[in-house]
């Protein structure tokens, strides 16, 4: 059986990031049908799409297959919205990819009966190889699948090496304009760290690179479009210093100016130095992240970070005496970490200019280390198969206990940790407009923190005057 015509679906999310910037997961997926004749339509339901939507979609598209990306959060959601489009499109497949699809496998389809196939790891050839239907589905690699009343799995498909075989998402049939004016972008996929509670590897265990030419010819793409603003998302970007700086080298030879590149999505402290991180601010990286996760040495050997608080805090300094939007991540209450732990946190969300803060309620995910010892332990306070669907990573819910912290103490530290979050923004707010100190003062003093986050994640109308105010800022200084 072959597929020539394919639906994509985002389904809706739960976590505080919302979904205003286009999914380059699923632009991957949407760039190999289109390199390959095969027909397809993409529907974000992350943003104001709704179900009639879709059912109109599909009733139009007629599709084979319908593809939906799959994460452990709200999962339960995704699987009552995939039966309800199989009412509506009975005679469409459907298959499922993504972080859920690839630690589960076989169970996502025992779990939900209207699921066809599921797509584990790096999805690009298998769901070619699925569409165009040359290869027989228990020799696809990387493919769950039913067969009868049995389900099988094909075995673990070996990670694409050379990335530049795979072509960057185009996004030709997603409207841009329901989306930030920030490109996501990856120079490479997997990360080589061991963290006990990151799924990210679980997906990519493996780590690859793009070469700097195919890595930039993504950018200059965009470029000549007119965008300026990208997003560096990989999970280890810094990993190799020599390819940083040969990617820093290559946009100033291609004379790419006024770049407002991020990584947020967090470098590694123990990957970057004060002339590494220099170079990367003369071509356009304006803002850093860092995971720091734990505010002592005892935390950081707990969480297998494989990197030390002097270091992580020395990488912090540089770069906020450089000048970057500097952003911190933390965790509050991982295993055996205490009160006077999370201080230690606080303390350093504290001590430097840094734009922002997170401070996340750990959310053990299945597959994870963290996942394993809290099951092991017998320490959830609620059931994975109810916080997954409930709870997010911003909330002062606690979905384990520790001997270190109770429930009770859980609640009280976590609120005191997103008063931090707000205080660290106010601050930044005040930084802005410290040249008039009593305007500064004012807008702190009004500054609304959670009006301003719902504004930011959720309106693309708000988030768009704000990264273009930023812009303006940052390029003129």
């Amino acid at each position: 059986m072959s597929f020539s015509r394919v639906l994509l679906v985002s389904p809706p999310v739960t976590s505080r990031y919302g979904g205003l910037r286009v999914p380059a997961g699923i632009g991957y997926i949407a760039q190999v049908l289109d390199d390959h004749s095969i027909e397809y339509e993409y529907i974000d339901m992350r943003i104001d799409s709704s179900l009639r939507e879709l059912r109109k979609r599909a009733l139009h598209l007629a599709p084979g297959l319908i593809g939906f990306s799959m994460s452990s959060l709200n999962y339960k959601n995704t699987y009552r919205m995939i039966s309800w489009i199989k009412e509506v499109s009975p005679f469409s497949k459907i298959v499922v990819g993504g972080h859920h699809a690839t630690i589960f496998k076989e169970k996502v389809l025992e779990d939900c009966p209207d699921i066809d196939f599921a797509v584990i790891s790096d999805g690009e050839k298998t769901i070619l190889e699925l569409c165009e239907g040359n290869v027989p589905y228990e020799a696809t690699k990387g493919l769950v699948f039913r067969e009868g009343e049995k389900i099988q799995f094909t075995g673990e498909r070996a990670p694409v090496k050379n990335l530049d075989e795979l072509a960057f998402p185009r996004y030709e049939k997603f409207n841009l304009n329901h989306y930030s004016r920030q490109i996501p972008i990856h120079s490479s996929r997997g990360c080589v760290h061991q963290c006990t509670f990151c799924p990210n590897k679980l997906l990519a265990r493996a780590y690859r690179t793009r070469s700097v030419g195919n890595f930039m010819a993504e950018i200059e793409h965009w470029y000549e479009k007119g965008i300026r603003q990208f997003a560096i998302d990989d999970d280890n970007f810094t990993l190799n210093r020599e390819r940083v700086l040969r990617i820093c080298d290559e946009i100033e030879r291609r004379n790419l100016t006024n770049l407002f590149l991020r990584c947020s999505n967090g470098i590694r402290a123990d990957r970057v130095d004060r002339d590494l991180l220099a170079r990367m601010k003369e071509i356009g990286v304006r803002e850093v992240g860092f995971g720091v996760d734990g505010g002592n040495n005892d935390v950081l050997h707990f969480l297998k970070k494989g990197e030390t608080i002097e270091t992580i805090e020395n990488a912090i300094k540089i770069a906020c005496d450089l000048g970057f939007d500097v952003k911190l991540f933390f965790l509050v209450g991982s295993p055996h970490e205490t009160k006077a732990d999370i201080e230690d946190s606080i303390r350093l969300a504290r001590k430097y200019p840094v734009a922002r803060v997170n401070f996340n309620n750990p959310i053990p995910y299945p597959g994870t280390e963290m996942f394993e010892y809290v099951k092991e332990h017998h320490l959830f306070l609620i059931p994975p198969e109810e916080y997954l669907n409930q709870v997010a990573e911003n909330e002062s819910i606690p979905v384990f206990e520790t001997p270190e912290l109770v429930k009770r103490e859980r609640v009280k530290i976590l609120k005191q940790c997103h008063r931090v979050e707000k205080e660290v923004m106010r601050n930044t707010v005040y930084r802005m407009f410290s040249r008039f100190p009593v305007l500064a003062y004012l807008i702190r003093s009004m500054f609304i923190v959670g009006l301003f986050e719902k504004l930011f994640f959720e309106s693309l109308f708000f988030r768009n005057i704000f990264e273009r105010i930023r812009y303006r800022r940052i390029i003129k200084r």
